[in-house]
């Protein structure tokens, strides 16, 4: 089934303004919340009007989804988790910001990174690795063929020494603090009082254990810093702010689970065409004769050259439309945009003799 246009689910325009986007969330959010509406559909709801706001309440995706649709936003993976502001809760899969939760249920914030639970369970999280994000500068031609890349990238992995453990003898023990859960309780004070809450043990950091020894080369964290040429795949069309998400490229975690990298793709302008979605344009001078009399002429495209009909009698500043020459079209295989080009009359500044005699004969006819 073909998505829904993101501002319909949401019940907004495109020029709605972040506010007017958040306060539809909410409302959304809280009718069709599954612990709230038990009506068929409503979870599936839920999960749409999720995807959508994950989209349309980050200005770098949604400049992408506003230019391309649904194809520009698939460098952005709803599902891929932040690191920072909060915790992440997921309801079938489906993540969400608690503190938007709180705030729409409670009309409070939560930026303080504790667990309220809302029916789950109060055993330990899966702690994983932290993301990381670099930028790659693609020339205009790199970006329209796409391919294969190698990047330089830094990041942590287990520890050679204690594999990953943390520990100089390669065992760990129960945390005391925590006595193994990963969380401690803690007391926070909001406008409805105290309020208890579970939060990530001060300790072991969330994990449930401590080194039995700490490790002399990682100091207990159970990772070392590394730098290694990763290859990336950039897909062919591939567009100026366009993230593109590689699994289990970015950090570890003492878990041994990986974050993910993330790719910012920078692409240089080109000197000959100007991109506008999916299609190009550009400017060809051809000889007055050409446009006069008519002829074909070669254009270039982004992968070769093409010929080109002038009809006789076409004028400066026409504009030709070459189908199929464009930018490839993001998400479908061998479908491109097409070419746009204006010719300009390419008037002689010095003529020879004869040729002035030529004109001349021409001005008298």
């Amino acid at each position: 089934m073909d998505k829904r246009d993101y501002y319909e689910v949401l019940g907004v325009n495109k020029d709605s303004k972040i506010e007017d986007i958040k306060k539809a969330y909410r409302k959304l959010v809280k009718k069709y919340h599954p612990d709230v509406n038990k009506e068929d559909g409503a979870e599936e709801k839920f999960k749409e009007v999720q995807e959508a706001y994950e989209v349309l309440s980050d200005d770098t995706k949604r400049q992408a989804y506003d230019q391309y649709g649904h194809a520009g936003t698939s460098g952005f993976d709803p599902r891929s988790g932040a690191n920072g502001g909060g915790y992440e809760y997921s309801y079938g899969g489906t993540p969400f910001d608690m503190g938007d939760i709180f705030n729409t249920f409670f009309g409070g914030g939560s930026n303080f990174g504790f667990d309220f639970g809302f029916g789950q369970d109060t055993q330990k999280r899966n702690i994983g690795g932290e993301n990381i994000r670099y930028k790659m500068r693609f020339s205009f031609d790199e970006a329209m063929k796409g391919g294969e890349f190698s990047v330089k990238i830094k990041r942590n992995v287990k520890c050679s020494k204690c594999d990953g453990s943390g520990s100089e003898t390669g065992k760990r023990k129960t945390c005391d603090v925590c006595k193994g859960s990963g969380r401690e309780r803690r007391v926070q004070n909001s406008f409805l009082g105290q309020i208890a809450v579970m939060a990530k043990c001060s300790k072991c950091n969330g994990v449930g254990t401590i080194p039995e020894k700490e490790c002399s080369k990682c100091g207990g964290t159970g990772l070392e810093s590394k730098s290694e040429n990763t290859k990336i795949r950039i897909p062919a069309g591939a567009y100026d702010g366009m993230v593109l998400r590689f699994r289990e490229g970015g950090n570890a975690s003492l878990e041994g689970n990986y974050g993910d990298l993330f790719i910012e793709v920078e692409v240089e302008p080109s000197e000959k065409f100007e991109r506008r979605g999916n299609d190009l344009y550009s400017v060809e001078s051809i000889p007055a004769h050409i446009a006069v009399l008519g002829g074909k002429i070669d254009i270039e495209t982004i992968f070769d050259s093409v010929k080109l009909k002038i009809p006789s009698g076409t004028q400066p500043g026409t504009i030709f439309r070459v189908k199929g020459e464009g930018s490839p079209i993001l998400g479908k295989e061998k479908l491109r945009g097409d070419l746009y080009v204006r010719v300009d009359v390419d008037i002689p500044r010095k003529l020879s003799r004869e040729e002035k005699g030529l004109w001349e004969k021409l001005g008298k006819m």
